[in-house]
């Protein structure tokens, strides 16, 4: 199963595997405890995931250029 979580130093959205406990940040480098990230959503593969993420980082977008 998979996370999508926000990262709590740069706000971005990434994918992290449900049994990882951390995860690095791939646009700031932070060093995320996933126990402490925000989660929003889970998916079972890791192509439902990438599409979930996918799209809230569209509408995130779309929601800022508005």
């Amino acid at each position: 199963m998979y996370l999508v979580v926000i990262c709590y130093k740069c706000g971005q959205y990434l994918l992290a595997k449900t049994d990882q406990k951390t995860r690095q940040c791939p646009y700031c480098e932070a060093k995320l405890v996933l126990n402490r990230a925000k989660k929003i959503m889970t998916a079972k593969t890791a192509r439902q995931a990438s599409s979930l993420l996918r799209n809230l980082k569209e509408k995130h977008r779309t929601e800022r250029v508005q």
